[in-house]
């Protein structure tokens, strides 16, 4: 990590490394060496250093975030079809495996960390790591109790074999994580001492999304929807969005004052510059050809590709489109970045023209014909929504969102750029939605207008201000599509509003004629339950020896 120190040291391999069900773990007991270690502060740093560096692996794979939603549909590269479509969806569906073990070991190392928490001898800082540890725990189980319901809720640490886990309720994970959370909040400071660890801001953005998600369930407090609001207008503290989007995504720029939460890379802490790094960069968009190292582009999965609703997503008005979107592609992808002060004078290689400007594209190229002459113009249309019949590179734009000049080429991880969790213009946005199921559509309105009002180009604030009239649910998924697009939101957004079957139909072309148009529903699975939850891993089914039940439909 950056800013937290890694210490990748021999002693770690003593420490509790779940089993391939998540919750089956060993210890070495008898290395007393790694006890006098980790009862010192320094080896206590090092172990809530290793709760942090479990995100990296927990947010590796994007597939249980963003596949199966309305906005990213398959291009030239399948997506892994039981994540992506449902209806093949399994217990031994892999990308469930994996993350489902991924978060387990996460809150098993918490657990360590949190056991050896009371052995070491008091020093300065003890209690504000207790606190990040704490919090780090609770955020692991929203992220599993948002996908898979109720689980198994495991505090102590693990030493010996354990074959027999109790499912706790839905109800029963909720209570632990608000509890777990406010003692963090009660523990961190207003601001961290370095960038990176948990602050009280942080805690409350992510308190207020745990009761906002609450807020929509039958286990629901009646309040909920009201702490959701309060929790994330403290959290915003008056903080306005003073910086523009661009800025807020420029390469280098990942620490910046509207970062509230973040996994934390740097060149120093990845060994393998090829794969141990951030892959959030090479998903989405489209490949662009092999030479990437040699010509200055980046290598691209072809896999979540954006649907026509997002391309749709945004108007003239919006700045938000030419910053999350690569629409002007000189010959090196790259110079975009390296050379922007020489822009006008660059050769552009592609023109992805948005629909707004589709009769004008005569008099772009004439505008510039020095360095516009040859450019491959690709107009917006259908064929922007990639499809595994695609026959060329770079036939749809690239979100340029997570681009990386530093990055190796690569398809396994190389970027060193930071992963936001959370940052203020969703706070806002968790605040509108809040408001708005409080019924008070006028400050909802308000929230979101401070992050439109950020996205508006000059001259076109009047046009990007909304009314109170206008807001509803689909238009608050509409503006998180806009703000949060490639941030590993999409999925839990769309279970949590209820919303995850119809926008699935209407918009995700892969669900929709493949299933839906065949009168097929995808999500529908045994005894007529419907795939809303992910299917608890058969491997941890097998390898508990009381009932653990499995979820509906599978």
């Amino acid at each position: 990590m950056k800013k937290i120190s890694i210490k990748y040291i021999v002693l770690f391999a003593t420490m509790v490394f779940a089993s391939c069900h998540g919750l089956l773990d060993e210890e070495n007991k008898s290395n007393v060496v790694a006890d006098e270690f980790f009862t010192t502060e320094e080896g206590f740093e090092s172990l809530v250093n290793a709760v942090y560096s479990n995100l990296r692996p927990v947010h590796r794979d994007p597939w249980v975030y963003n596949a199966g939603t309305d906005m990213y549909v398959e291009g030239r590269n399948a997506q892994p079809e039981g994540i992506s479509e449902y209806r093949n969806l399994t217990p031994f569906t892999g990308e469930v495996n994996t993350f489902y073990t991924n978060v387990y070991r996460a809150i098993q190392h918490s657990n360590t960390a949190l056991y050896y928490g009371e052995l070491v001898p008091e020093f300065s800082s003890l209690n504000t790591r207790v606190g990040e540890v704490k919090f780090l725990r609770a955020y692991y189980y929203f992220l599993l109790v948002q996908q898979f319901g109720g689980v198994a809720i495991v505090t102590d640490r693990i030493n010996s074999p354990q074959t027999e886990f109790t499912r706790n309720s839905e109800e029963e994970v909720y209570a632990f994580i608000i509890g777990e959370m406010n003692e963090a909040l009660a523990l961190v400071p207003e601001v961290a001492a370095e960038f990176g660890r948990v602050s009280k801001r942080a805690v409350r953005h992510f308190l207020a999304k745990v009761h906002l998600t609450r807020g929509y369930l039958d286990i629901a407090a009646s309040n909920d929807f009201e702490l959701a609001s309060s929790l994330a207008d403290a959290a915003i503290a008056g903080q306005g969005l003073t910086l523009s989007f661009e800025d807020l995504f420029w390469p280098g720029n990942e620490e910046n004052a509207e970062i509230l939460f973040s996994i934390q890379y740097d060149l120093a802490s990845m060994p393998n510059l090829t794969n141990s790094g951030n892959i959030q960069n090479y998903f989405f968009g489209p490949y662009m050809g092999g030479q990437g190292a040699a010509e200055g582009y980046p290598n691209r999965s072809y896999t979540l590709c954006p649907t026509m609703y997002t391309f749709d997503l945004f108007t003239e008005h919006d700045a938000r489109f030419n910053t999350t979107f690569m629409i002007e592609y000189y010959n090196r992808y790259y110079d975009y970045y390296d050379r922007k002060d020489e822009r006008d004078e660059l050769k552009v290689k592609y023109y992805y023209t948005p629909k707004w400007d589709l009769a004008d594209t005569t008099a772009w190229r004439q505008a510039d014909p020095a360095n516009r002459a040859d450019t491959k113009i690709i107009p917006y249309s259908n064929v922007w929504e990639a499809s595994r019949s695609t026959p060329l590179d770079n036939a749809t734009p690239a979100v340029r969102k997570f681009d990386d000049p530093n990055a190796v080429f690569s398809g396994a991880g190389s970027s060193s750029r930071d992963m936001f969790l959370a940052r203020l213009g969703e706070t806002y946005l968790i605040a509108a939605e809040a408001y708005f199921q409080r019924g008070d559509l006028a400050t909802a309105a308000d929230r979101i207008n401070t992050v439109r009002a950020r996205a508006a180009k000059t001259g076109s604030q009047a046009q990007m201000q909304i009314s109170a009239a206008d807001v509803n649910i689909d238009f608050i998924l509409d503006e998180r599509g806009r703000e949060l697009l490639g941030e590993y939101h999409r999925w839990t957004d769309l279970k949590r509003t209820g919303q995850l079957i119809e926008r699935t139909r209407l918009y995700n072309r892969d669900i929709k004629q493949k299933w839906f148009d065949n009168g097929v529903n995808p999500f529908e699975g045994i005894g007529g339950g419907l795939k809303i939850l992910r299917p608890i891993p058969q491997a941890a089914l097998d390898l508990n020896d009381s009932e653990y039940p499995q979820n509906p439909g599978y």
